[in-house]
């Protein structure tokens, strides 16, 4: 039995087509590939195409080769976050330092290839290759032959045909067996000279479109510090995330040394490539390939040019091999990242629920009860009533997806999951999570503000279902004492009472004991949660500051903040249900304010 991450829903049957991650098994499941004898957890792949799971054969879908080294740097950078929130739990989500510092520098090879391009050896070995002379016999006209084969003597005499014609003081040949030579640059110190530009390339090529996901994450940083079209508050939040990091100094000159690093790679990749469009590189063939260790011949031990190459192989071979796993390996690493970015949604989950929970898992607002869980790879948002043994509510369910596919056009069955994954090398929209595909990335400076967007949603969703709804089976005595309170209306006929305003400290105790004492236990707990509600509403999302709310008939409000520059919230009632709003004078949209407005359309309980 597997259960499908996405759907939320379980199923017998895996697709013929699978993506990594996606599934899950709920039981100890048969091998996998041959290297796994009970499959457990996460579906994911062992850098091989086919999922083989028992007797079912099924293929994973491909990498997308273009993020290649994309994907190897978000899975160090969130194993770098993971690693320092050990320490520091409440850390700030974006790039870390410590990889931008350690990826901004040339590494040891890098510096050694540069040495050897600026001496010359690969142009000098390029233009100037060692040989071979490589000799063939072959019967050609008399004309073209420059050299007797051993032995041509002999075919000469032993073939008439090849005869002109015969005299009397011997044969004028017509054909000859002759030897002709052919500079052979197949040799093997040739191959590997050829087959280490190759290499280099690949390298090279991976090396600088990771520097420039750094670069791009940096001046985006830096775009910040100095936007003019994005609103203060939203600058200022998360150039403080990012401050927790780098300093708007330190952010600069780790682009500028970045940038260096940048332009001598490029140059570097540049001329490799013009080594691979000249010279000896064009007459090796393609199918001349170095297999096993490197063979250490005279010349690459010796020549001063071709020695070069012996070490700058073994130099990149330790690059390489150190990314090297077997598939058991590579597939309890992708188990572990999978796990790696759970947790690293949850860092960005606890920093979106910060003027909610404090940075811990769970607390009370709006008079409930609300905690942060994790279980298993999945994040679940839960709401209950304090003191009260009832069941909890799903406000909100984070699914982490690792992986380097756009978003399928799947959609989860529960309005309140949503799938998060790194968008990588998307163009995202505006829209903060459309269709309930959330990215979820340390490279995206808005990765909190999506979030928390997200959160503020819910949360309000929630304090608003309450909102003007009435209080039933109300005592006549207290319907009476109701009445001399400011922000209740009572409806004696129906013994409702709805609270639409929040109520002094003073008059809800009083409420709440006159219900206690007629039995109406559950009415009184429902009445300071519905305060309590209001009370959270009144706290002004932007600057926290008060926001006191007025009643607008017949089932809204309005609270304006006592800072004229911050939040204005509605609730209305329109044809199609209530609808609510927060927004900021003069917003523009996401990328503009952030977190700070938005609007909710058909809520609950309207």
């Amino acid at each position: 039995m597997w259960f499908d991450r996405f759907t939320g829903e379980q199923c017998r049957q895996l697709p013929a087509l699978i993506q990594p991650g996606r599934y899950q098994s709920v039981n100890d499941g048969p091998a996998f590939n041959g290297h796994t004898p009970v499959f457990t957890g996460v579906l994911v792949s062992d850098g091989d195409q086919r999922c083989q799971l028992g007797d079912e054969a099924c293929t994973f879908t491909p990498p997308q080769k273009s993020l290649a080294a994309a994907t190897e740097l978000l899975s160090k950078v969130i194993a770098t976050i993971d690693a320092e929130a050990l320490q520091a739990p409440l850390m700030s989500p974006l790039m870390p330092a410590s990889i931008i510092d350690a990826k901004s520098h040339l590494q040891p090879f890098e510096e050694r290839l540069l040495d050897v391009v600026k001496q010359g050896h690969l142009h000098h070995i390029s233009q100037r290759p060692r040989l071979d002379l490589h000799y063939e016999d072959e019967v050609a006209d008399i004309g073209r032959a420059r050299r007797l084969a051993k032995g041509a003597l002999v075919h000469l005499a032993s073939h008439s045909e090849c005869w002109q014609r015969q005299t009397l003081s011997g044969v004028i040949p017509k054909k000859v067996l002759a030897r002709f030579s052919e500079d052979d640059y197949g040799i093997y110190e040739n191959r590997v000279y050829a087959r280490l530009l190759d290499k280099i390339e690949r390298y090279l090529h991976g090396r600088l479109a990771e520097l420039r996901g750094l670069q791009a994450t940096l001046n985006q940083a830096l775009r910040f510090y100095e936007a003019e079209n994005v609103d203060y508050r939203l600058r200022e939040e998360i150039c403080r995330l990012w401050g927790m990091t780098f300093s708007a100094e330190e952010t600069s000159n780790a682009s500028k040394l970045l940038g260096e690093t940048l332009e001598k790679l490029e140059r570097l990749y540049q001329t490799i490539a013009g080594l691979q469009q000249s010279g000896l590189y064009l007459l090796v063939s393609r199918q001349a390939q170095v297999t096993g260790v490197l063979h250490m011949t005279n010349i690459l031990g010796h020549d001063q040019h071709y020695r070069h190459l012996a070490i700058l192989w073994d130099q990149l071979a330790k690059v390489t091999q150190a990314k090297r796993a077997t598939p058991a390996e590579r597939f309890r690493q992708n188990q572990s990242l999978a796990s790696v970015y759970s947790r690293y949604a949850g860092l960005v989950m606890r920093r979106a629920l910060l003027p909610y929970l404090n940075g811990q898992d769970e607390g009370v607002w709006a008079g409930r009860h609300i905690l942060l869980r994790q279980s298993g790879l999945e994040w679940h948002l839960l709401s209950s009533s304090p003191g009260l043994s009832t069941p909890e509510d799903v406000l909100l369910t984070i699914v982490p997806w690792l992986s380097d596919a756009p978003a399928p056009e799947v959609t989860p069955q529960s309005k309140e999951r949503f799938i998060a994954w790194p968008a990588m090398g998307q163009e995202i929209d505006a829209a903060y999570c459309p269709e309930q595909w959330i990215p979820l990335s340390p490279t995206d400076m808005y990765c909190t503000e999506r979030f928390g967007l997200l959160v503020d949603q819910v949360l309000c969703r929630m304090a608003l279902i309450t909102y003007a709804q009435p209080l039933q089976k109300i005592p006549q005595k207290v319907l009476e004492q109701a009445k001399q309170v400011a922000g209740v209306q009572v409806n004696s006929e129906q013994n409702e009472l709805i609270v639409t305003e929040a109520l002094a400290g003073e008059a809800v105790t009083a409420l709440k004991d006159a219900l206690v004492a007629s039995n109406s236990t559950a009415q009184a707990s429902a009445l300071e949660g519905h305060n309590q509600a209001i009370l959270a509403l009144e706290k002004c999302p932007v600057c926290s500051g008060r926001a006191p709310l007025v009643f607008q008939s017949p089932l809204g409000f309005k609270a304006n903040c006592l800072d004229k520059k911050c939040a204005t919230r509605y609730l209305r009632l329109e044809q199609t249900g209530r609808v609510f709003e927060q927004s900021l004078p003069e917003s523009t949209g996401f990328t503009v304010v952030g977190r700070r407005a938005f609007t909710i359309r058909q809520m609950a309980g309207a």
